[in-house]
């Protein structure tokens, strides 16, 4: 997806006028090109203003973006009393011969291309026009001057002055005042200000100005100004609908009926690779058809660098895009969570839609802005598992009338309480769509080859010593927890910095050759061990870590699918969500007994790509020796037994499944199991 260009790129002054800035050019055309929604209020609007802005009208309607225009209607003295008596009928035939002459002007002082263009915008709902006239206590015309640009960033600018939409105002001496959201308190309030003005106008609750929609007649009339069979820009699609591209796999379908038929609540437990965000999107596509009122979306993800990830995938729906909700992305992010919380809660918006991380999301300021919503939101909580700690889940609040919880393992390891937890919040599993269902239909076939290595003696020997230490401050019944936990976690690091695992990797690159898209994952410990080893076999290679940065991140990948790197070498940064379907084989030089982390770093692996038939992962697992005495078997034989589950699951849908089970027996004869 080719992002879209910011409002905050620009650098505008906070007074313009005509005498220095060039405003079709400098100001008009700029912030129309990266706008998606305009509201405009003018006194005076003429044909040539629309010619002069033309260019930036197009990219706004290429956008998909919306403009809604209050103009003043040029009426007669006799005209008056007719709005006044409130006649409908006399009205609209007032009003239509007041706009007679400005859709003369469409006809023939526009060139083709805009007057095409302006006409199919109006057709396809992009633009909308409403006349203002006052009254009651007003008695001349509607004659301010002010707009509103969005940019689907969030950012906001209103400007105010004197200028009218109209040719000779642009050769008048003429200014505007400018206010970014972004650059203070007192700009945003004057954004504020401007916005809520618009609205009120726009909804007729202004007490002495009246609003009237255009007549049906001289709607038709614009819409005759339109060529058939030339649309002047790509057709948009509502928001809410999905493009006649998109289809659903029968089984994502299925997941959606689901979580309707449980009351827009629901965890779906899919297989990593089977297309999670897309159903989720597909749900959130259908309910926003459903809701009477606007709508606000919170996509919560485990990863900063999966955002963009789902900014993509919404495109793909015609979503409007949505604003990022956390420090790295956006220093600014509680001034803008407030505001789309505030116009949800006002009604100043339709839908608005915001991805944040699990972090912030806890947050205690994002939870206060979100206490007390009483309009529609809905939640979807990406690998849904990492919000069940007990901070994380400080975040899911009632608030949210519609949930989504995403995971291919949403139990969490060794925590029943935060597993309960998630299953009642987010209204159990709704759907479950294992790897068994999905290979080979929707996922590569693969090959599972666990690869034993021994500690050396020096290795053994402390390992041996702190397992003495391990038990005995078990048997202690006066022994610290902490010391506990730092005697296993100390005994943990000899297994994961087995110098024989480099061995074993060296034997794994000779044997595949010159590899291309190769997965290696290992921990801080080994990962500058890996890579000189990978320099000695030439493997062009890089570092995939959270030391990389969200733009050199997405580089990487994208350099990785086109066969520019041969591999890469990371730690937990590959372990949720993100997509590398062109992987084909996966070292995988460390690992934990969690599940939930052995089923990510597979399903990374399994992606369908082109040209791809199968895939290779390679599991390294340490074990103390082949050959254990009886201390060894007694203290090694329930960890074992808990790693070889994960090792069982990765045989079970394995091509070579008996090769690989063959494999680990050496290990069960070995301890016994």
């Amino acid at each position: 997806m080719t992002e879209k260009e910011s409002f905050t790129d620009l650098h505008l002054p906070r007074v313009i006028d005509t005498s220095s800035t060039d405003f079709i050019n400098e100001f008009y055309i700029p912030l129309l090109s990266r706008a998606d929604r305009y509201q405009r209020g003018v006194g005076y609007f003429t044909t040539n203003w629309v010619r002069s802005a033309a260019r930036g009208i197009a990219e706004l309607a290429h956008n998909g973006g919306t403009s809604q225009w209050i103009v003043s209607p040029k009426l007669q003295e006799s005209d008056w009393d007719i709005l006044e008596r409130g006649d409908k009928a006399k009205r609209n035939e007032a009003l239509k011969e007041s706009l007679d002459q400005t859709i003369s002007n469409l006809r023939y002082d526009l060139e083709y291309e805009t007057r095409n263009a302006v006409a199919w915008m109006i057709a396809d709902g992009l633009l909308d026009i409403k006349l203002a006239v006052p009254t009651r206590n007003l008695s001349g015309d509607f004659h301010d001057k002010f707009g509103i640009f969005y940019d689907s960033y969030g950012n906001r600018i209103a400007f105010h002055g004197s200028q009218n939409d109209s040719e000779q105002a642009l050769r008048n001496y003429e200014a505007y005042t400018i206010d970014c959201d972004w650059v203070s308190d007192r700009e945003e309030q004057a954004v504020d200000y401007q916005e809520k003005r618009f609205i009120n106008l726009w909804r007729g609750s202004e007490e002495d100005i009246d609003i009237y929609s255009i007549p049906d007649a001289s709607k038709a009339d614009i819409l005759e100004l339109r060529d058939p069979d030339n649309r002047p820009y790509r057709a948009q699609q509502p928001t809410g609908s999905k493009s006649p591209k998109i289809t659903l796999r029968d089984y994502q379908q299925e997941a959606v009926d689901a979580w309707f038929k449980n009351g827009y609540e629901g965890l779906f437990q899919m297989a990593t690779g089977t297309g999670k965000t897309f159903t989720a999107l597909a749900a959130l596509d259908e309910y926003i058809e459903v809701i009477d009122g606007p709508l606000l979306t919170v996509i919560a993800v485990p990863q900063k660098h999966l955002a963009r990830q789902w900014a993509s995938e919404m495109d793909t729906f015609g979503l409007a895009q949505p604003k990022y909700i956390y420090g790295s992305a956006n220093p600014e992010w509680k001034k803008d969570l407030s505001r789309i919380v505030t116009n949800i809660k006002l009604e100043n918006t339709e839908n608005a839609c915001l991805i944040t991380t699990h972090t912030t999301l806890a947050d205690e300021y994002f939870r206060k802005k979100i206490d007390g919503l009483s309009q529609d939101s809905i939640l979807i909580a990406d690998e849904v598992h990492g919000l069940g700690s007990e901070y994380q889940r400080q975040g899911l609040r009632e608030e949210y009338n519609a949930r989504i919880g995403l995971s291919a393992t949403p139990e969490r390891y060794y925590d029943e309480e935060g597993t309960d937890f998630l299953v009642d919040y987010f209204g159990g599993v709704t759907f479950e769509y294992t790897l068994e269902d999905a290979i080979p239909e929707y996922l590569t076939p693969y090959e599972y080859y666990p690869v034993l290595v021994e500690m050396d003696d020096d290795e053994l020997e402390e390992y041996r010593d702190m397992t003495k230490k391990v038990a005995a401050a078990y048997a202690d019944d006066n022994a610290d927890e902490e010391i506990k936990q730092v005697l296993q976690s100390k005994r943990a690091s000899i297994v994961k910095g087995a110098a024989r695992k480099y061995d074993s990797l060296r034997d794994i690159l000779e044997n595949i050759g010159n590899p291309k898209h190769l997965l290696v994952y290992t921990n801080p410990k080994q990962i500058e061990t890996v890579g000189k080893i990978l320099n000695e076999y030439s493997i062009v290679h890089h570092k995939f870590t959270y030391h990389e940065g969200d733009d050199l991140r997405e580089e990487l990948l994208e350099r990785f699918g086109k066969g520019e790197w041969d591999a890469l070498v990371a730690m937990k940064c590959l372990d949720e969500g993100v997509d590398v379907p062109e992987t084909r084989i996966a070292i995988l030089m460390s690992n934990s007994g969690n599940p939930m982390q052995f089923v990510q770093r597979r399903g990374r692996v399994l992606r369908n790509a082109e040209g791809k038939n199968h895939a290779t992962i390679y599991d390294l697992i340490v074990v103390p020796t082949l050959n254990p005495g009886e201390e060894i078997i007694e203290s090694e034989r329930n960890i074992l037994k808990k790693e070889l589950g994960r090792f069982e699951e990765f045989a079970a849908t394995a091509k070579n499944e008996h090769e690989a089970r063959n494999k680990l027996e050496d290990i069960r004869i070995a301890y016994q199991l």
